[in-house]
């Protein structure tokens, strides 16, 4: 039986300074996300306790 894939998430920030949690295959560039992209985010506020269960690259 073949092993699930997992997503990988990384944090990327807005030009406001706000933190947002994205799937890194949604973004071309983690640097420099544009508003299209951050629309596959999650604010960083709202993952909360459920962080530690996404695979999180820094």
């Amino acid at each position: 039986m073949a092993k699930e894939k997992k997503d990988v998430w990384v944090r990327v920030k807005d030009n406001a300074g706000n933190e947002f949690i994205c799937p890194l295959n949604a973004l071309k560039d983690r640097q420099s996300a544009t508003d299209e992209e951050l629309d596959h985010c999650v604010d960083d506020a709202v993952t909360g306790r459920y962080a530690a269960k996404l695979d999180i690259e820094e």
